[in-house]
């Protein structure tokens, strides 16, 4: 989940980079700066030194497996048809809302394991109370 989500942000940053003009070299230098995983930055330096060489940016970011493969495959199609920067905002998009979808899993998911935390809680609460006043009335 972490992993669409870093990937989400950094091709948000290029993307809206691309549609107000900046080349896609310098794009690549600020959108490193944005990445919080240092293997991603690695990785999004690579790209830059691939890109400069001539090399795609598909193809750059494919050298290294930590973009997902859908991430790949809609950057690849977005630099055939010469609409990058739309592509990845869609891209963007879709991890947004699959990252969503996972925290919204995952608390579902986490309610119920409180309820039954609390519950434990309490019936400890409980036994801690209950249990001196039984010794005392026992003794009676």
């Amino acid at each position: 989940m972490l992993q669409r989500i870093e990937a989400a942000r950094l091709t948000r940053t290029l993307g809206t980079l691309l549609t107000n003009g900046v080349a896609l070299l310098q794009a690549l230098v600020i959108a490193r700066q944005v990445c919080t995983n240092r293997a991603l930055q690695a990785q999004v330096e690579q790209a830059a030194e691939s890109v400069k060489g001539g090399g795609t940016l598909a193809s750059a970011f494919g050298a290294q497996p930590l973009l997902p493969d859908l991430a790949l495959q809609m950057i690849e199609v977005g630099e055939q048809a010469g609409e990058l920067d739309t592509m990845l905002m869609k891209v963007a998009d879709v991890f947004d809302v699959e990252a969503k979808r996972g925290i919204d899993r995952m608390l579902a998911a986490l309610v119920p394991a409180l309820t039954v935390v609390m519950a434990g809680m309490v019936a400890v609460i409980m036994l801690a109370i209950m249990l001196p006043l039984m010794s005392l009335t026992s003794n009676i």
